[in-house]
């Protein structure tokens, strides 16, 4: 075994011919120490009423326990008429005429499962805040808004990562390539 320092490793395996490169050259905010370790604040959660969205609040509830975030659960409503017993509030700002301007105020039973997510949240042992928000519109639009928010990090699930053509489709990687928040992806 050689006992100099060299910033190349050569594998000995049967890809011998194959070399790695650790060198120490790299850009300032990809270097490890203690200056460039992440706080979370905020960790957004797009919540979409199903298990496999749990499984993200439970990856949540815990990094939440570590570092003292708030867990911020989103609810994204595309349709609006599947929700018996919530009604939708629309007003529109009067300085414009932009269909995208619409206010959308969400009320009902939206609202009490959202309660109930945040009390299971406490219930399951989360120690910091927790709190939601309810928007209406394109999934993709609404969770890239929120991330520019102030949003430090995003726990979302993903159940098209079994297939490359799925993948090449899928919400999740359209959110990815809109944003510069890391995100943590549960499968």
């Amino acid at each position: 075994m050689s006992s100099n320092n060299d910033s190349n490793v050569t594998n000995t395996s049967s890809d011998a011919g194959l070399t790695q490169d650790f060198s120490t050259e790299s850009n300032s905010s990809s270097i490890i120490s203690k200056f460039n370790i992440p706080s979370y604040t905020r960790i957004l959660v797009p919540h979409d009423g199903k298990e496999t969205s749990d499984k993200a609040l439970n990856h949540a509830i815990y990094l939440s326990n570590l570092s003292g975030a708030e867990i911020v659960i989103l609810c994204i409503v595309q349709d609006v008429e599947k929700f018996e017993g919530t009604s939708v509030d629309i007003s529109r700002n009067k300085a414009t005429d932009n269909q995208d301007d619409f206010r959308h105020d969400i009320k009902g039973e939206l609202v009490n499962a959202m309660e109930a997510k945040i009390k299971q949240c406490t219930d399951a042992g989360s120690k910091g805040k927790i709190s939601y928000r309810l928007r209406t519109g394109h999934v993709v639009r609404e969770i890239v808004n929120v991330c520019q928010e102030t949003v430090n990090l995003i726990i979302m699930t993903t159940t098209h990562l079994d297939s490359w053509l799925h993948s090449i489709f899928s919400e999740t990687r359209k959110i990815i390539s809109n944003i510069r928040t890391p995100v943590l992806i549960i499968h």
